[in-house]
């Protein structure tokens, strides 16, 4: 969105007594900002799929090569992942995407399970990219979608 200047003194500039500053105290308010739509339907740069992809393996392969599988600490490693995954790709620079991070950890012993997402998609700039990782006891899905917003 594009700034736009509302003129050199606005009502939100205007000096007013604040109570909670004292008897006679004057504060000044900052300048109230609009903004104005860029109407912009495409995205600069389309985040590749083969990038969110490696993040997930980088961070799935570090973090649980050790875990053995725990329903208790499952939940919390679920969080913590998908916030680290979604934090490396958003320092990717990909500006107005919209990244959703996911990550499901089983136990490989009990391991029947069936994921499915849906989305209102624009298959020109939304993608995703996803990772499955395995050791002797758990097994962890992570998937990312980065989404144009417009």
């Amino acid at each position: 969105m594009a700034q736009v200047s509302t003129g050199k003194f606005s009502a939100s500039t205007q000096r007013s007594t604040d109570i909670r500053a004292g008897v006679g105290t004057t504060v000044m308010s900052r300048p109230q900002v609009r903004y104005e739509c860029t109407y912009k339907m495409t995205p600069d740069r389309k985040l590749l799929p083969y990038e969110a992809t490696n993040i997930i393996e980088d961070i799935l392969e570090s973090e649980l090569q050790s875990q053995r599988y725990d329903p208790k600490k499952s939940q919390l490693w679920c969080c913590d992942l998908a916030d680290k995954i979604k934090g490396k790709v958003k320092d990717l620079g990909y500006g107005r995407y919209k990244i959703v991070a996911l990550v499901t950890i089983g136990s490989v012993e009990h391991g029947a399970v069936c994921c499915a997402s849906q989305c209102v998609w624009n298959d020109k700039f939304d993608t995703y990219g996803e990772y499955t990782y395995r050791n002797g006891s758990l097994y962890a899905v992570g998937t990312v979608y980065g989404i144009y917003q417009e």
